[in-house]
């Protein structure tokens, strides 16, 4: 296993340039100088076929790039610092995108990813703060993957990355000097969206964002008091496949949402009037990052310490 999680993820991409024979292109500021993009490509090692490009500031038009290539079968991945830069390029995603899908036949894409870091440490200044890549993904209707447990970094990476369409990987940078998350994988569903992460008849645990680490430390504490979780992670990918987490509620009929993003827009809530449309009542909990403004200058950072009232809830109904 890598030595922490953002290598693991590294060397995930490593692994998926190396076992397809098409030229890829990766492209992004100083992915191989300097800093390595704050470390998001730090042990890159891609092919002789391969290209890497240093780019500088134009979210837009690397947006927009990647679209072209995609639209001429090619292969391209843009790596960027933070998901605040990818504001810039929202123009292209939705609408250039929308008519994109609208006039062409997927079958023909080639590739187009967008490999980028969520700030989620705090408030960091300018364009350094933007925790919500769920409401991106609203947006967008692009399938997007926030990496949390060595499992799901390994398959996402390694059918997503550079595969066929557009999508986007999205990594934590709070935890990216933490040991990788190994949590064995119980099952996934075919589209990606759900990872089942543990077995338990008492409670079903979601986590969205970069809640999965969360989610395991919530399971531990509360089979210390006898009660045993199915723990999910959940991506934002456009019309999910939740036969996985609808088969655990009908066991369970409790649901415990930990979403570690700073939105209005909780993608729990349609997960809950879906489960809720398909199953009938359930009792639920939904955890969030509580948003804090920045008291001062420098980083301020989010608090969501929510394992008391987790478990809490979960061992009493209440809390």
């Amino acid at each position: 296993m890598e030595s922490n999680y953002i290598q693991g993820v590294v060397s995930a991409i490593n692994e998926a340039a190396h076992s397809t024979e098409t030229a890829l292109v990766m492209a992004g500021q100083n992915i191989d100088s300097g800093s390595r993009i704050g470390g998001m490509a730090r042990g890159l090692e891609p092919k002789s076929a391969d290209r890497v490009m240093n780019l500088g500031n134009c979210e837009l038009t690397h947006c927009g790039i990647g679209l072209g290539m995609m639209l001429d079968g090619s292969y391209f991945a843009l790596f960027m610092k933070q998901l605040d830069f990818l504001l810039l390029g929202l123009d292209q995603l939705v609408n250039t995108f929308q008519f994109i899908r609208a006039h062409r036949d997927a079958k023909s894409f080639g590739s187009f990813t967008i490999y980028l870091t969520v700030c989620d440490q705090g408030y960091q200044g300018s364009q350094s703060s933007f925790n919500a890549i769920g409401d991106v993904a609203s947006l967008t209707r692009i399938p997007t993957f926030c990496l949390n447990g060595q499992a799901d970094i390994d398959a996402v990476v390694g059918r997503e990355f550079f595969g066929s369409g557009i999508r986007i990987a999205a990594v934590s940078q709070r935890q990216f000097g933490m040991a990788p998350l190994g949590t064995k994988v119980v099952d996934h569903s075919d589209d990606l969206a759900v990872f089942h992460y543990l077995m338990g008849d008492d409670v079903t645990i979601v986590s969205f964002n970069f809640a999965l680490r969360l989610a395991t430390e919530v399971a531990d504490l509360a089979e210390r008091r006898g009660c045993r979780a199915d723990v999910f992670h959940h991506n934002f990918v456009p019309g999910p496949c939740t036969d996985l987490i609808e088969a655990s509620l009908l066991r369970t009929g409790r649901l415990l949402v930990l979403d570690d993003s700073k939105t209005h827009l909780k993608a729990a809530d349609g997960l809950i009037r879906e489960m809720t449309g398909r199953i009938g009542r359930i009792d639920s909990l939904v955890l969030s990052r509580r948003d804090l403004e920045p008291s001062d200058f420098g980083v301020t950072p989010d608090t969501f310490d929510v394992q008391d009232v987790a478990v809490t809830w979960i061992s009493t109904g209440s809390i």
